[in-house]
């Protein structure tokens, strides 16, 4: 909502936006037991290691952005 209230022409695209990433997520949550059997237990645990990883980079990032936003308005 708070894009849509910034970019009201953009509305349409957001809502395709949103409804695409809500498809993928379903079904990607649908072959999750697929996927677990294809790649057993270790891929499990490498992907989750993977994806820990990913988060903590973009954590980081963030947190340096707002580091440096801070100290260019002192």
């Amino acid at each position: 909502m708070l894009m849509a209230s910034r970019t009201p022409d953009a509305l349409p695209s957001l809502v395709v936006a949103v409804s695409v990433a809500m498809l993928v997520t379903v079904v990607v949550l649908a072959a999750a037991d697929r996927v677990h059997r294809v790649i057993g237990e270790r891929g499990v645990l490498a992907m989750e290691r993977l994806m820990g990883l990913v988060l903590t980079a973009l954590a980081v990032e963030m947190l340096l952005s707002g580091i440096r936003m801070f100290t260019s308005g002192l």
